[in-house]
């Protein structure tokens, strides 16, 4: 009986295990995203931080502040500035006093911001500033005469939008003009126009035409340098148009710019553009270059002297068409060139 029984006991217990009776063991868990390829870090989408979008037209808006207190904030610890042949100066409280020598002079000063072109980590600032000089300043005595001031400052930044680096150019010798102070041939020549209305802002796309544009650039001022005029002319349009603060009207035109090409080798010899920074943003090229070389002849109104050595700052602001040079907005200080015999 005990055997019987304990052999019953294994048949139930082998009828409980049929598959008829027990349904199939759950799934495993899986987790399938274990199979994805693994990923970087999400991209940063490019272009200024939202501190940087702004700083350009804070730092203008700065220098019409009493003392240049306003621009206090904006700078880095370790700020730079330069304002090529006159001042250059590193760190904090440098940098301001620097803003005092060059437009600390002028009172009542009004600042309008005309158009900013943005990067990453450079802007480059276009501004007019109308004020009185009250003061002495660049060898003119305190004139109480009104001035009107055109342009270009190029910062660079750091994400938290502190500015570590700045470079401004206008024209002195053109601000003296007004002053009743500028060279005769100058004196027939009108303040520039102050800016009004709101500015234009140009963000850079990182796009291939902004490459191109930079290239062409850089081959345009190696055909300067090269003294080579076809590939110079080659990559303006026709109706090219370049602007200066010296003159009241453009030159147009490629005859007009194969004639300043020729006095250009004519009045400097061993003529070397070097370039500092070139952007390429949207349709347009900000390039800052010098140009070194030695003075052979008349410079536009700067009779010759021998042994001067020339170093003119320029910084061009350049507006492309279909992959050419349409027009050019130069700032630059020609008075302000130096060397040993001068």
């Amino acid at each position: 009986m005990r055997t019987i029984t304990t052999l019953g006991a294994i048949a139930l217990l082998l009828g409980a295990c049929s598959s008829d009776n027990v349904g199939a063991p759950p799934a495993a868990p899986v987790d399938w995203h274990a199979f994805d390829v693994p990923r970087g870090p999400a991209a940063v989408a490019p272009g200024p931080t939202p501190q940087e979008r702004v700083v350009a037209e804070a730092y203008v808006s700065a220098l019409a502040s009493p003392a240049f207190a306003g621009i206090t904030p904006l700078l880095n610890a370790d700020t730079h500035f330069t304002f090529p042949g006159i001042q250059d100066a590193r760190g904090h409280d440098a940098v301001i006093r620097a803003h005092e020598t060059v437009l600390g002079a002028f009172d009542s000063r009004v600042f309008a911001t005309s158009r900013v072109w943005r990067t990453d980590a450079v802007h480059a600032v276009e501004w007019t500033m109308s004020g009185v000089q009250n003061k002495d300043w660049m060898g003119v005595p305190a004139s109480h005469k009104p001035v009107i001031l055109k342009g270009i400052t190029v910062l660079w930044t750091k994400d938290d939008g502190t500015i570590v680096d700045t470079h401004m150019v206008f024209d002195v010798t053109v601000t003296k003009v007004q002053l009743g102070a500028g060279p005769k041939e100058l004196a027939t020549l009108p303040p520039p126009a102050l800016a009004s209305g709101a500015p234009q802002g140009i963000d850079q796309a990182h796009t291939p035409d902004e490459v191109a544009n930079v290239a062409a650039t850089r081959a345009w001022l190696d055909g300067l340098e090269k003294t080579d005029e076809a590939a110079y002319i080659a990559r303006m349009t026709d109706d090219v148009q370049v602007e200066t603060l010296q003159k009241p009207q453009p030159l147009r035109g490629k005859d007009e710019l194969k004639a300043y090409f020729k006095g250009m080798h004519k009045a400097i010899g061993e003529l070397d553009p070097t370039v500092n920074e070139v952007l390429g943003i949207g349709r347009f090229v900000v390039v800052e270059y010098t140009i070194n070389g030695e003075q052979l002849g008349p410079l536009m109104w700067i009779a010759a002297k021998s042994d001067r050595v020339v170093r003119l700052h320029v910084v061009d602001v350049i507006e492309m068409r279909d992959g050419k040079i349409a027009h050019v907005w130069r700032y630059d200080s020609p008075g302000e060139i130096v060397g040993t015999g001068s």
